[in-house]
């Protein structure tokens, strides 16, 4: 028992040291199931809770009640008259004993459980952490198979957690596929690299079965295959590997049905939904393979893999390192495993794979990347192996800082670019929560039905100011305005914590109808730290109450005293344009 924990220590460790600076820094969430994750996950509730996944006698045209709550649940798409989950099912059958668990000896007071209440949600982060804890254990396997050293072992599991989206995939986004899928393809590389190393036909039994998983997890990563030819590790070797298992074909039999036998399970979810055993759920989606996003999808500020994964482009470099030992056929089939699969991920319609943090497709596929970088440690020289070391150790705490701003709104989530990445970059400050989700809003589309004219103020530090009322005979009427733009003269710099409020009152200013506080930086229209007109765009509801209101706008001052100049507040209603 003693040996056994000895063995796991360092994985427990990391995962404990993940988890202090998900309660300490990052911040955890409740929330788990967001966009993909919920669809991944709703083949749980649908069996076992709603009992409505059996619908292949039960079309849409004529069982329309059938489909309300699937019709209201992401990830279902139209498949001929049915409705059909997107998502492949290998991510809930990984949750599967997890769910269980927790539906069994889960009480809700005063409801009942629909499988995404809290406890379910909590859940779902204990699951993902365990799969992330078995993903290092068979990373150290992997790489204890090219006689890494255990401190080089240690250091590149290190990296997998901190210096990478796993930060984000095991915490905020924990319902989506990815740290299930790096699992399954860890311990599928070390299962073939295994029986290349030793021939034994129960390694290719186990990998047949985790190549399942693979399948059902996600689809497009059966491309792990053609990561095979490197894990032979010559061309020789991987030839007489195949011959001798061609000629033992009862491994190779056993090994197909327990490929199939996974992938079943996968078959028979759709069989149940649509009475197709075999479909392309992701309908209305596809790859555009004339038009790939190569430099995008590694480069680019959007989403790119080496900007947000820093870590990875050391890794990437490291290849050069088997080139320079002259071992050209790791080279080759590396390099061309990463170009392939480089080009299948950038051709999808969605390059940049949605709302998420950095290029969650790559996550997968970690320890392909970790592969040649643990070589390159344990083979140079001192002095190179530690300024390797130093640049990786770096990419840890931005990592980690990213992962807090895109945990707390200052990293956009989808629309970043080369001015927003670096007007936020190493950002922690509150004020920069939001900043780049203001939203654009086309003046053109508006019309001026009144304007209101503040002046200029000087705000001292720590103090809250009016900065405009209007009074009992200067009353607004808000029947038509749908926008009320608010524009100032100021600095906008990156330190400035000054907070402008919009308050909209009944005529006395005893019952407050709208209340939006937002921080001035926000108002800035160009880059911070420049003198300009920055607005700031607040959206109405309609008022049920026709009647005249009052309109406040306050100042929270920051730290430092702030000049606001030429404040000037303009009433707008959509105009009603043709077409």
């Amino acid at each position: 028992m003693i040996r056994t924990l000895a063995t796991i220590f360092n994985e427990t460790l990391i995962v404990f040291l993940y988890v202090f600076l998900v309660n300490s820094y990052i911040g955890n969430v409740d929330e788990k199931f967001k966009g993909d994750g919920k669809g991944y996950y709703d083949y749980l509730p649908s069996i076992f809770i709603y009992h409505d996944l059996v619908r292949k006698d039960l079309p849409l045209p004529e069982n329309p009640e059938v489909y309300n709550r699937i019709n209201s649940t992401v990830g279902y798409v139209a498949y001929k008259e049915y409705m059909v989950n997107i998502y492949a099912c290998g991510t809930a059958l990984l949750e599967l004993p997890f769910f269980i668990f927790t539906h069994l000896t889960t009480e809700l007071e005063g409801t009942y459980s629909d499988g995404y209440q809290l406890p379910f949600q909590r859940t779902i982060y204990y699951t993902a952490l365990f799969y992330v804890f078995l993903s290092l254990i068979f990373l150290k396997k992997v790489l204890k198979t090219y006689q890494i050293r255990p401190g080089i072992i240690t250091f590149c599991q290190l990296l997998m957690v901190l210096a990478t989206p796993v930060t984000i995939y095991a915490n905020k986004d924990a319902g989506f596929s990815h740290v299930f899928s790096m699992f399954a393809i860890t311990a599928f590389i070390y299962y073939i690299r295994s029986f290349f190393l030793y021939e034994k036909g129960k390694d290719i039994i186990v990998a047949a079965l985790l190549l399942g998983l693979v399948l059902i997890l996600r689809q497009v990563n059966l491309m792990i295959v053609l990561f095979v030819p490197f894990l032979a590790g010559s061309y020789s070797n991987l030839v007489k590997r195949i011959r001798n298992l061609v000629r033992n074909y009862r491994i190779v039999i056993l090994a197909l049905f327990c490929f199939l036998a996974v992938f079943s399970v996968q078959a028979i979810m759709w069989y149940l939904q649509t009475g197709d055993f075999l479909l392309y759920s992701y309908q209305g989606y596809s790859f555009n393979f004339l038009d790939p996003q190569f430099f995008k999808i590694l480069f680019g500020y959007k989403k790119g893999f080496f900007v947000y994964t820093p870590v990875m482009f050391i890794a990437f470099l490291s290849v050069t390192w088997l080139g320079f030992r002259k071992r050209y056929f790791l080279v080759f089939t590396w390099i061309g495993f990463f170009i392939f699969i480089t080009y299948i991920l950038s051709s999808w319609f969605s390059w940049y794979y949605g709302a998420s943090y950095g290029l969650r497709a790559y996550i997968d596929y970690f320890t392909v990347f970790f592969i040649p970088l643990a070589i390159l440690l344990n083979e140079s020289n001192r002095v190179p192996r530690h300024a390797i070391i130093a640049l990786s150790i770096l990419t840890i705490p931005l990592n980690i800082i990213q992962t807090y701003q895109y945990r707390n709104y200052i990293l956009h989530n989808i629309n970043m670019d080369k001015e927003k990445y670096w007007r936020i970059f190493l950002q922690r400050d509150k004020q920069f929560m939001g900043l780049l989700y203001k939203t654009p809003v086309d003046i053109k589309d508006y019309e001026q039905v009144d304007e209101r004219t503040a002046g200029d103020f000087i705000v001292l530090p720590g103090e809250v100011e009016v900065v405009y009322i209007t009074n009992s005979s200067d009353l607004i009427e808000f029947k038509d305005v749908s926008l009320i733009q608010v524009s100032i003269d100021n600095d906008f710099l990156k330190q400035n914590d000054t907070r402008i409020a919009l308050i909209i009152s009944d005529k006395e200013g005893s019952e407050s109808l709208y209340w939006q506080r937002r921080y001035l930086i926000h108002f800035a229209d160009d880059e911070l730290n420049k003198p300009q007109t920055g607005t700031y765009n607040y959206s109405l509801e309609p008022f049920e109450d026709l009647s005249e209101k009052k309109l406040t706008l306050l100042c929270y001052s920051g730290k430092e005293s702030t000049k606001l100049k030429n404040i000037r507040i303009r009433f707008l209603r959509k105009q009603n344009l043709p077409g």
